[in-house]
């Protein structure tokens, strides 16, 4: 492989000048029509315009990740999108080459035969890689295959993919500056209470399955009403929640894990403080997180768990920023400025109609409500994900993914109700399988995946009768699964424990729970008891 290397890659023959400006033509067609807001299908439809004019069985755009990971962002093959399998079926090899090259590769297995499981596996009988060329964005490349041989490429197709390179690394560019303009971090330290570094809101931003909340996010970091993060367990949402807050700069950042305690005067005393002597036991003032948060974000995790008697305190707080700790006998009350930013994997509007959460209060903290989607839903993005779960997991060793792997995670056949969470986990497991097998791995296999089984099929619970059978024997079902349940909730725990040596404050943070709730799950079910 060269920089710029002879015409040795498989194309349908010579282009004429009136062919070879026509298709350019195309190309600036599209980025003008890009330019005037119509730059949603932009890239997709210049792909097309590479892959008809070359020949290529398929052509994609891949951008570097931080943790030196690339990932698809665009993939096009027949004027169609590609599946989250067939995105995954390129040479990575060929691509790690163009990158660490900064130059412009072809291959072809006629000439310059390749030792690369991928190639041999796909079939893949040439390809043409070249860097995307920007200011703002990450190193991504262009990539066009070809599955079939046929006549070699001449000059002017190769310098028409050049052309294209152009034009595309133009307008990724283009999107990524306008991104990190309008999400772009506070280089100063943030005050943060009881929550875990974030990655930066533009880097949960950049993967295709997220591109359905970027204009609430949008709206969220222009304005200052309260927002309401939903989602299922598992999908980030208090990771999500605090690189929103980071990224509007609101600092400091302090989270509250709601639902440790339903005894009003504790909830008030945390999220409001006391003076001394305001209890028995109250030796000394206590500054509330309301407190700490001034100036700042007040993320609000699990909003659902607040007991009722509790919401009318934050109602007061929501509305007029004012609030007063226990014993606090002064006439004027205190005040906070924040902004509050709440999540909850729970149906509030469910609750609202049900009585269990107040209505007035439901309104006040959905100023912005962006819902995140289930993995299910992001299925193109799960072999990504899972890379950089797993390169963050162990930095020093680099950690890449098999092909056979990343066709098994980007496939429809598992529902992943875990979500993000139960993504990470199980890749540990595999890398944890990857080092058994051969210590010195850096390759994680399909077999070290193990099976994929919902475990929650067998433990989900029924809401409500059914309707079928007689009342003996439906509540004799409903304690059989609840008997189910906890089974697999103390198998849950104790491995969550195990891991980090029976510190009950460091798997709460894992397991993204309070450590109150946890300590009180763990002295129920006996799970620390010495036999």
């Amino acid at each position: 492989m060269g920089d710029v290397p002879s015409a040795v890659t498989p194309g349908r023959g010579a282009l004429d000048v009136q062919t070879l400006w026509r298709h350019l033509q195309r190309l600036v067609e599209r980025v003008a029509a890009a330019l005037e807001g119509e730059s949603e299908t932009v890239v997709d439809d210049c792909l097309d315009i590479v892959v008809e004019l070359l020949g290529a069985d398929r052509g994609l755009v891949l951008l570097e990740q931080e943790d030196g990971t690339t990932r698809v962002v665009n993939a096009r093959g027949s004027r169609q999108t590609l599946s989250p399998s067939e995105r995954e079926e390129v040479s990575r090899t060929i691509i790690r080459r163009a990158v660490d090259s900064d130059s412009m590769i072809t291959w072809s297995a006629a000439e310059q035969p390749l030792d690369a499981a991928s190639v041999q596996t796909l079939g893949i009988a040439a390809a043409m890689v070249a860097p995307l060329r920007g200011r703002a964005f990450p190193r991504g490349v262009l990539y066009v295959d070809f599955r079939t041989a046929s006549a070699p490429v001449a000059p002017t197709q190769r310098e028409f993919f050049m052309a294209a390179v152009a034009v595309i690394g133009g307008m990724i560019d283009q999107a990524s500056a306008t991104r990190v303009a309008n999400d772009r971090l506070s280089a100063a330290r943030v005050h943060v209470t009881e929550a875990r570094r974030a990655p930066p809101l533009d880097e949960l931003l950049q993967f295709d399955g997220l591109r359905s909340i970027r204009r609430d996010v949008q709206l969220a970091l222009a304005g200052d009403s309260p927002v309401l993060v939903l989602g299922e367990s598992g999908t980030g949402k208090t990771l999500f929640a605090q690189a929103l807050a980071e990224a509007s700069e609101r600092k400091p950042i302090v989270r509250i894990v709601l639902g440790g305690s339903d005894d009003l005067n504790t909830i008030t005393s945390e999220l409001f403080g006391h003076e001394r002597g305001a209890f028995s036991g109250a030796g000394s003032k206590r500054v509330g997180l309301v407190e700490f948060a001034h100036g700042g974000t007040l993320l609000l995790d699990e909003i659902l768990n607040l007991p009722r008697q509790a919401q009318k305190l934050l109602l007061d707080f929501t509305q007029f920023g004012t609030y007063r700790p226990l014993g606090y006998d002064r006439p004027e009350p205190k005040l906070a400025k924040v902004r509050i930013v709440a999540a909850t994997n729970g149906d509030l509007k469910a609750a609202v109609r049900q009585g269990h959460f107040r209505e007035d209060l439901y309104y006040r903290l959905a100023g912005v409500t962006i819902r995140l989607p289930p993995l299910r839903d992001r299925r193109p993005d799960i072999p990504a994900l899972a890379e950089s779960a797993t390169r963050r997991s162990e930095p020093a060793r680099g950690w890449t993914l098999s092909l056979d792997l990343r066709r098994r995670l980007a496939s429809t056949d598992y529902a992943w109700p875990g979500n993000v969470r139960e993504l990470e986990w199980t890749m540990r497991r595999a890398r944890d399988h990857a080092v058994v097998r051969d210590p010195a791995a850096t390759v994680i296999e399909l077999g070290d995946l193990g099976e994929l089984t919902n475990a929650a099929d067998s433990v989900r619970v029924p809401v409500e009768p059914s309707g079928e059978g007689s009342p003996a024997e439906i509540w004799t079902g409903l304690q059989q699964a609840k008997a189910r349940l906890e089974a697999r909730e103390v198998e849950m725990l104790r491995e969550a424990l195990a891991r980090h040596g029976n510190v009950v404050a460091h798997a709460a943070k894992e397991l993204g729970i309070a450590r109150t709730t946890l300590a009180g799950r763990v002295e129920t079910l006996g799970l620390l008891r010495r036999p």
